[in-house]
């Protein structure tokens, strides 16, 4: 069993591959795709790594990158696990996607999936949605997303970028909790769908 872990707009960093390593105890291997190309970045803070982000690759690519990522794990069993714009990447390219390999796709507040509403991935999915965003109502979007099957919605209690220690709103509680969830999540049961808050 693989792990796809695509990041969010910081890229490839000293966080994200002390989370590979976590997992890497457990799962055969942990891949990292990062809209860098495993560069790592140094931002002085998210609205500098959001401007590079969009320069650099955008949403756009980074979707098509994901896409061909996917392909060449075609055939391979593995567990997606996405970071903000990662996991909206993802999200999008899972749409109609049928692959029996792909046992779950684990998705950390993937705000721009509200673009993408009509998307309908075929896999297990759990979407975990902070607690508020500044540019849309969570409570509503969770609502539009309740009617899909194999989907699971949850809302944390805490903030867009919990789970990176760069962001402004990490929280190590949250980090800490989560880590523990997304382990224990991927050794149960497959999820059934549910709308949780």
């Amino acid at each position: 069993m693989k792990v796809l872990l695509a990041t969010d707009i910081f890229g490839k960093t000293n966080a994200v591959e002390t989370f590979r390593e976590r997992l890497n105890t457990v799962y055969e291997r942990v891949l990292i795709l990062d809209p860098y190309d495993a560069k790592q970045m140094s931002f002085q803070g998210e609205n500098e790594a959001y401007e590079v982000f969009m320069q650099t690759c955008g949403f756009e690519n980074y979707a098509k990158l994901c896409q061909k990522t996917l392909d060449v794990l075609r055939g391979e069993e593995v567990i997606l696990i996405g970071f903000s714009m990662g996991a909206s990447a993802l999200w999008r390219v899972l749409d109609g996607r049928k692959e029996g390999t792909i046992k779950h796709f684990y998705g950390f507040y993937a705000s721009q999936i509200r673009h993408f509403l009509d998307a309908n991935p075929c896999v297990p999915c759990t979407l975990i949605f902070p607690d508020s965003e500044p540019h849309f109502d969570v409570e509503a979007l969770m609502s539009k997303l309740a009617t899909k099957e194999s989907l699971t919605c949850i809302k944390t209690a805490y903030l867009h970028g919990f789970m990176n220690p760069l962001s402004v709103n990490y929280d190590a509680k949250g980090y800490a909790e989560y880590c523990r969830w997304i382990e224990e999540s991927i050794n149960s049961s497959p999820l059934s769908t549910s709308y949780k808050s």
